[in-house]
């Protein structure tokens, strides 16, 4: 960060600040606002405190975190990110960019087109509770920022002024508007708050980056689609209670509306662009057929075929839109008698017609932005607009595979059968073309619950095409038999057709999450892929998909294992790909935390064993981040183009020629993966030592972190734990993350790593030459963020609320000397005198962070402190939900 734009920033957050403490004084808060300065001192008595004005406080504390964060999104939206070009300069990141490099690298034209043709880059967005703030605090929050930047720009004294006034009732009603959730949020609600964010800002980034693309990069052709969008949220059920075939027909409805309103706002648009007479410029006969079919008879528009067309194009889409979402054809003229598209690719043929005509008769040059915005985003997006994934646990789909058999004319005892039994039943049950379910079957709520979802699914691919979903995934998956249970269950729904060559509509996607299950992965998808029926299942060309889950191997693992795991997967599960000729596309479900895969999506994708990326890759965008990193156009427009280009960057050979020999990166990869192997053996047994095997660790991380208030908070639709146990196996990854955030312990990224080096007496010089990798880079870079945001200090005052205060110090003592262990080891390999060095924004910006921070963290601390004493009162629950939300805010990635 320049120091202008540091200035601005402080500028900025003094700035804001001031508006809020006016506000406050005029809402008759002055008071409070003063001990909110009272309580920086670190002796403040907390115990002086009323309930009242505990809430209060941290209602204040949580507003100023968030209008800094603000400050320094909007003075970080002229910056971007650099990559280091093949001429040795720094570019800014995005794909042109990205192409331009290869280009200078040497690598020919023919391998570039063919590497952009082949790009998929999927953001797929996820509903997990990190996400602290109502939609309408982010709609406060977007105002204040569109504000800020106005403000900025402002030269007019006169301007500025209003502007500032403006700006002081915009944070004013940020004061005045209610933070927390008096209810826990509805999945409804999920779907509602994503499709706002697609609606205000990711439609229209994806609208300037393909305009932009197809300026900026030559390209045999028009570029393919790039980017695809995805969802989970409506379709991911796994533990989710209130996820249904509602939730599920609920969310494509939405998607659809949106779809569909930006389609008939093009076409108005196109209408008043179009008006080329016949009688000047002729048109092609395609084109003339489609205005002969218009039931406009304007006589103004007789000799005007192209604005006939488009009418006859919108009364089509109009009525599909009223179709698709069950409601009144618009009252337009002819909206009611035109046919409804059967698909997308129907009304994408008709807009094809009018470019052709206007390439045919008057060059490309005629084709205007509008047009081929609406081919762009047709082919891309479609009528559903985000491809939805449905996600369940092989258990569920175990009972329910039992059952039908169970009650099916073989009555098969499933559940008694061994893995190879299982897998010729169900490879035979695939093999014909019969169904299992009847519908005099008593089947179980479970089984009929997830019927019924399956039923859903037929009934959207129906409406919407297979595109619609992304794929089926499998959590949990740890077998064949596991892969092979959702197929026979979509069956039932005439989504897989059986037969000597069975087909199915949907992708699956199994879904690999712990160590054990990241370990054992590539001996399965050999297995799977080794039958001969798996071809036929794939579709033309044949490509798996598979998951990869971050979360739950770093909960069971560490940090470290969990990074080596994966990495060391997704290259074995790659190998058995090539070997059996079908294309590999690794999914990574990574969170908004280090623990839970986070970090910079650029560098990550980049370090990704070679040749793993193919020009293919989905990623999880979850809970707080999508904000964050698709709030505003800016900040989705960056992030799309990072995410396209890193892609590129990643499947394009490195020079020329495809039979070059290994790569730099290559090489160091096979010299230190017998090291890494060893790091991660030693990193896994000193953190399941700690979080397993001590039998002390389960109440020290009750008592110490806020997890079990969390589960209680109003923050999200999926519970925080699968079962009602306690246990940390059992505890979902997402509130493990979060609350070791909360206390400041950040203990998910980056405990275990100095044991091992200790252990195995890892030489300094031998670390230093490993930096180079650049999987290592990025493991090292992700660790020290990390480290950056724990503060040891802050963390032993929770540590201080533990039930067992012996057995605690204990703990808390072993967790200190391994962060000092692990800080120092960073500062010698950096040879730096202080974390992220070579990250000095996100360094001043924790900095800056941290006193506002520290003092939510001793509020917090002191809150919890009462309430586990029994002080039960509403306001010092409200004042707990509301810290949660401040530390949340401040820290930024925190699940």
């Amino acid at each position: 960060m320049t120091d202008t734009v540091l200035n601005h920033v402080k500028q900025h957050i003094g700035l804001l600040d001031g508006y809020l403490s006016e506000a406050v004084h005029e809402f008759g808060k002055a008071e409070v606002m003063d001990k909110v300065e009272a309580l920086k001192d670190k002796t403040f008595d907390f115990s002086a405190l009323s309930e009242s004005e505990a809430a209060h406080i941290a209602r204040i504390m949580t507003c100023l975190s968030m209008l800094s964060v603000l400050s320094e999104d909007v003075g970080q939206l002229g910056q971007s990110d650099s990559f280091e070009s093949a001429d040795g300069s720094m570019q800014p990141i995005s794909l042109a960019n990205a192409v331009a490099s290869a280009r200078q690298s040497g690598v020919d034209k023919a391998e570039i087109d063919a590497t952009l043709s082949s790009i998929l880059a999927s953001p797929v967005f996820t509903a997990h509770p990190t996400e602290m703030r109502r939609a309408s605090i982010v709609e406060r929050e977007t105002e204040i920022a569109t504000l800020l930047q106005a403000y900025e720009r402002a030269a007019n004294p006169g301007e500025k002024k209003q502007l500032g006034d403006d700006l002081y009732r915009a944070v004013a009603l940020l004061w005045n508007t209610r933070l927390n959730r008096p209810e826990r949020i509805t999945v409804r609600d999920e779907i509602n708050n994503l499709i706002g964010a697609v609606k205000r800002s990711v439609l229209p980034a994806l609208v300037t980056l393909y305009t932009e693309w197809g300026r900026d990069i030559q390209h045999e052709g028009p570029l393919p689609d790039v980017l695809k969008l995805g969802s989970w949220i409506g379709g991911d059920r796994d533990g989710h209670p209130h996820v249904d075939e509602v939730t599920l027909t609920y969310a494509f409805r939405e998607q659809a509306r949106v779809a569909f309103d930006f389609y008939l706002v093009h076409l108005d648009k196109l209408d008043a662009e179009l008006t080329m007479s016949d009688e000047v410029t002729p048109v092609s006969d395609a084109l003339h057929d489609l205005a002969r079919k218009s039931l406009n008879t304007d006589i103004h528009r007789v000799d005007e075929p192209y604005r006939r067309a488009i009418a006859y194009i919108r009364q089509r889409l109009a009525r599909t839109r009223a179709e698709t979402l069950g409601e009144a054809t618009s009252s337009r003229a002819g909206d009611t008698a035109a046919p409804a598209y059967e698909s997308c690719a129907a009304f994408l043929k008709d807009l094809r017609v009018m470019r052709d005509s206007l390439v045919t008769n008057g060059g490309r040059r005629m084709v205007g932005a509008t047009l081929k915005t609406l081919i762009r985003i047709a082919r891309s997006c479609g009528f559903h607009l985000l491809a939805l994934d449905l996600r369940q646990n092989s258990d569920v789909h175990e009972r329910v595979i039992a059952e039908l058999f169970t009650q099916s004319s073989e009555l098969v005892d499933y559940l008694g059968m061994s893995e190879s039994e299982r897998c010729s039943l169900l490879f035979a049950e695939l093999a014909n073309d019969r169904i299992l379910r009847w519908e005099f079957g008593k089947y179980s709520d479970e089984t009929r619950r997830e019927l019924r979802i399956v039923d859903a699914a037929a009934e959207i691919v129906k409406t919407f095409g297979p595109d619609a979903f992304g794929a089926y995934v499998i959590s949990k998956a740890s077998s064949v038999s596991d892969i092979l249970e959702p197929l026979v269950l979509l069956k039932q729904a005439g989504l897989v057709r059986g037969g000597p060559q069975p087909h199915c509509m949907l992708k699956i996607s199994p879904l690999f999450e712990t160590i054990g299950d990241l370990e054992a992965a590539p001996e399965i998808m050999k297995k799977w892929l080794g039958n001969f029926a798996v071809r036929s299942l794939m579709g033309r060309p044949a490509l798996q998909e598979v998951m990869l889950g971050y979360s739950d191997s770093n909960k069971d693992g560490g940090y470290t294992s969990s990074r080596w795991s994966l990495h060391k997967a997704s290259k074995a599960i790659k190998a058995v790909c090539d070997k059996a000729g079908v294309q590999l596309r690794l999914f990574h479900g990574r969170g908004g935390s280090v623990g839970r895969g986070g970090g910079p999506a650029f560098a990550a994708i980049l370090a990704q064993p070679e040749g793993t990326v193919g020009g293919q890759i989905r990623v999880t965008e979850q809970g707080e981040m999508i904000a964050r990193k698709f709030g505003n156009v800016v900040t989705a427009h960056k992030t799309l183009d990072s995410f396209a280009a890193a892609t590129f960057l990643a499947t394009v050979p490195k020079r020329g020629s495809k039979t070059a020999a290994l790569s730099a990166d290559a090489v160091l990869e096979e010299k230190f993966t017998p090291v890494m192997d060893k790091i991660h053996a030693v990193s896994f047994e000193a953190y399941r030592g700690l979080v397993y095997d001590d039998p002390h660790f389960l109440d020290f991380f009750h008592t110490v972190t806020p997890v079990d208030e969390i589960g209680n908070l109003k923050i999200g639709s999926r519970p925080a734990s699968r079962t009602s146990s306690g246990k940390i196996e059992d505890l979902r990854a997402i509130p493990w993350v979060f609350a070791w955030s909360q206390t400041r312990f950040m203990l998910p990224g980056w405990y275990g790593f100095a044991a091992a080096v200790r252990e195995l007496k890892i030489a300094d010089s031998v670390l230093e030459e490993m930096i180079q990798w650049d999987f290592f880079d990025v493991f090292i870079a992700n660790m020290e963020m990390a480290l950056a945001k724990t503060d040891m200090e802050i963390a032993r005052q929770y540590a201080d609320l533990a039930g067992e205060p012996e057995e605690a110090d204990r703990i808390y003592a072993r967790i200190k000397a391994e962060f000092d262990d692990t800080v120092a080891l960073i500062l010698r390999l950096r040879k730096a005198p202080y974390l992220l060095s070579t990250h000095e924004r996100l360094r001043n910006q924790i900095e800056r962070a941290n006193p506002l921070l520290n003092s939510l963290n001793r509020l917090q601390v002191y809150l919890l402190g009462i309430r586990r004493h029994g002080n039960r009162h509403k306001l010092v629950q409200l004042a707990m939900q509301l810290t949660v939300n401040g530390i949340a805010s401040a820290l930024r990635n925190t699940g």
